[in-house]
Formats: C-alpha cells, sequence, structure tokens
C-alpha cells in the first residue's frame, strides 16, 4: 500500500474517531437533559463509549488514533484548570483546609467505591475465584 493511501486511511480515522467522540459527547448530554438527571454528561459519555466499545459496537481501530492524539495533548487541557486556580488563589488559600480534607475524604470514599464495585461485578462474572 502507498504511504499516501496509508495517510488517508489514518487521516479518515481520526476524523471518524472524532466525529464518534463529539457525537457520544452531544447524545450524552440530550439523554442526561432529557431525563432530567444531574450528572456529568462527560462521565455518562465515557461510560456509554465503554459499553460500545465493550460490546463491539464501535469498532477500535476507528477510535484508537484520536484517542492516542487526545491522550498526548492531556497535559494542555489542565491549563485552564491552573489559570482558574490562580484567578482563585484567595478563595482557594481561604478554604485550604476545607478544599483538602475534601479530597482526602473524596478520594477514600472513591476507592472504597470502587473496590466495592470491582468485587461485585467480579462476582457477577464469576472471575472472582479465578
Amino acid at each position: 500500500m502507498k504511504a499516501s493511501n496509508i495517510r488517508l486511511i489514518k487521516t479518515f480515522r481520526i476524523i471518524a474517531g472524532f466525529l464518534i467522540l463529539i457525537a457520544l459527547q452531544f447524545i450524552s448530554e440530550k439523554i442526561l437533559h432529557i431525563l432530567n438527571i444531574n450528572f456529568p454528561p462527560t462521565i455518562f459519555g465515557m461510560i456509554i463509549f465503554a459499553l460500545l466499545l465493550n460490546f463491539k459496537i464501535i469498532p477500535m481501530h476507528l477510535v484508537k488514533d484520536i484517542c492516542s492524539i487526545m491522550i498526548s495533548i492531556l497535559p494542555a487541557l489542565f491549563v485552564p484548570l491552573l489559570v482558574g486556580i490562580t484567578v482563585y488563589y484567595n478563595l482557594i488559600e481561604q478554604n485550604l483546609l476545607g478544599i483538602l480534607a475534601i479530597i482526602v475524604l473524596g478520594t477514600f470514599i472513591t476507592m472504597i467505591m470502587t473496590a466495592i464495585f470491582v468485587d461485585k461485578v467480579m462476582e457477577w462474572t464469576g472471575k472472582k475465584d479465578v
């Protein structure tokens, strides 16, 4: 296969993968809006995405390239967060102890809930005794 054809196929996969991710984001926002559920659409979209990949409804090869690109630029996506921290530095400084307590407590609760969830999934799939 010619190099130009390989580049064309890779470009198609990147565009198709990006469109799939955008469509899933849009669908997750609409579902949550219609059901009037207060849940982050990005997390719901990732759950839908994981299910679609797991059941092979979306072929892995279509989204592999765009996911690699998104992971490679992930640090740049945190720049707005860091700018927000500098803008609200005084407010954060005043409430630092409470913020740290919530972070530690939230992390602890998340770890416990994840362990319980994984344990239950392993029971349901029959892989706990393996």
